[in-house]
């Protein structure tokens, strides 16, 4: 099957052809209904699992989409692939996948990187009940970050501001407070939530109940945004000293996992983060098991030429939420920009998606059919 036809124009279609690829392969499959939101038309969302492979595997493959909804896209046409290309019949002896379709339904069904509730989910995983992270330099940013227009004078003038801002702290700093996460403003950007998201307890749920017998899980959660053309960054949260590091390391290699290769292919030195589902999955999986992977990022945006346009993503999905409406009758047009800087209909953005996600499925299954060998003779 040509790269293009795994790719889908809706979370509908996309759910629908997992849920039957999964089926026909011979998947165990469970559904989750997010009860708190519903999709365009009223539809109900729901987070799909499928397991491929034997039931009691000691180590396991979990490979995530749609954390970030709209980035949903190219991860699930990336598993689609490997189910239709026969990638369950090839599992390596005592390993298994748990592939999880659209963490955040919501956010994949309306074509927004966000929950339901405003919450980027990778901002959402830590305790809610300590206090949360402080952002001051994002208290200062956020009147300056929320016109209620965006037309080019609103656009001008909120530069303007920024400018005085990068003047007194420096250009990194803009960065990191507007994407490090927030705790302080539900209406602003990276909001990181007061509470855990239905999503966050869902993959919470699904981690207790499918993972109770894995002690090796292997890590993939797909993603995409940065500038490129579907080459894929590896974005390995481990700390770089433990085994979790080392082990992603050899299957993708340490170069591709050196801050330095990652920061010249974001285009930037990459901000701090506050609560990623990574570290989240990490701790609840404990001593029990060990957890080593990535958020894998598709590359999918278009150069930005200022920083008007570098700005213009998050804010259309801001005032869609909060302004204008789904209804607007910009909302279309915006909608569809929104979708062009995470899932581009480029044929060579959707082929190289498939080509480089094949090969990194690849060469995980091959470490962890490692890993469980090594847990074999670690047994004997």
């Amino acid at each position: 099957m040509q790269a293009t036809a795994f790719f889908s124009e809706t979370y509908l279609q996309a759910r629908a052809r997992f849920l039957a690829a999964a089926d026909t392969a011979g998947a165990r499959i469970a559904s989750y209904e997010n009860s708190h939101a519903m999709g365009p038309g009223d539809t109900p969302l729901f987070t799909d699992t499928a397991w491929f492979g034997p039931a009691d595997a000691g180590t396991v493959l979990l490979n995530t989409c749609g954390t970030h909804g709209a980035e949903g896209y190219g991860g699930s046409a990336a598993q689609l692939a490997w189910i239709s290309e026969g990638g369950p019949a090839r599992l390596p002896h005592g390993v298994a996948v748990l592939m999880v379709h659209a963490v955040n339904p919501f956010g994949f069904a309306w074509g927004l990187r966000g929950t339901e509730n405003n919450v980027d989910l990778n901002r959402n995983f830590l305790d809610h009940s300590e206090p949360h992270p402080d952002n001051p330099l994002y208290d200062e940013l956020h009147p300056l970050l929320c016109p209620e227009r965006i037309d080019d004078a609103a656009v001008q003038k909120m530069l303007a501001a920024g400018a005085r801002f990068v003047e007194r702290h420096g250009q990194w700093a803009l960065e990191d407070a507007i994407s490090r996460g927030q705790y302080t403003h539900p209406d602003g950007y990276h909001f990181g939530g007061r509470a855990p998201e239905w999503s966050n307890l869902t993959i919470r749920r699904i981690v207790r109940d499918e993972l109770a017998l894995a002690h090796r899980v292997g890590f993939i959660d797909w993603h995409s945004g940065p500038t490129g053309n579907g080459e894929l960054i590896h974005l390995c949260f481990s700390d770089p000293k433990a085994p979790g590091f080392s082990r992603a390391a050899s299957w993708w290699g340490r170069d591709t996992l050196d801050p330095k290769t990652i920061d010249a292919m974001w285009g930037s030195k990459r901000p701090t983060r506050c609560g990623i589902m990574f570290w989240g999955l990490e701790a609840q999986l404990g001593p029990r098991a060990e957890l080593a992977g990535a958020v894998v990022e598709f590359r999918s945006a278009q150069t930005k030429g200022n920083a008007a346009k570098a700005m213009r993503v998050p804010m259309l999905e801001r005032w869609l939420r909060f302004v204008g409406g789904f209804d607007a009758p910009e909302a279309p047009g915006y909608f569809e920009e929104i979708r062009d800087d995470y899932a581009p209909r480029r044929q060579s953005w959707q082929e190289n998606v498939i080509a480089n996600a094949m090969g990194c499925y690849e060469a995980t299954l091959a470490g962890l059919g490692q890993w469980a060998r090594e847990g074999l003779r670690a047994a004997d």
